[in-house]
């Protein structure tokens, strides 16, 4: 298990690593010229910030603003998801 701490000491290339290796993929939503990916890493939420016209990773951060994790909660669809 990676710690908070841990992770924001990382490199880009370390992060998304850890992304690959031990996220779990929670959600997308776009932001400009940016796909913006919702990753569960051990006890928080990172976002990866990916360019996509050029497909490339721009950020990994950690994120914690509560609003904006909301933004993710607001498009899953549980009647549809459940098959309800």
């Amino acid at each position: 298990m990676i710690t908070k701490k841990e992770f924001t000491t990382m490199s880009l290339q370390e992060r998304y690593e850890i992304l690959k290796k031990h996220g779990e993929y929670a959600g997308v939503r776009q932001l400009g010229d940016h796909r913006v990916h919702l990753y569960a890493v051990s006890s928080f939420f990172v976002e990866m910030w990916i360019l996509f016209c050029i497909n490339e990773i721009r950020w990994i951060e950690i994120q914690e603003n509560q609003s904006i994790l909301n933004e993710y909660t607001d498009r899953i669809d549980l009647k549809k998801n459940l098959g309800i």
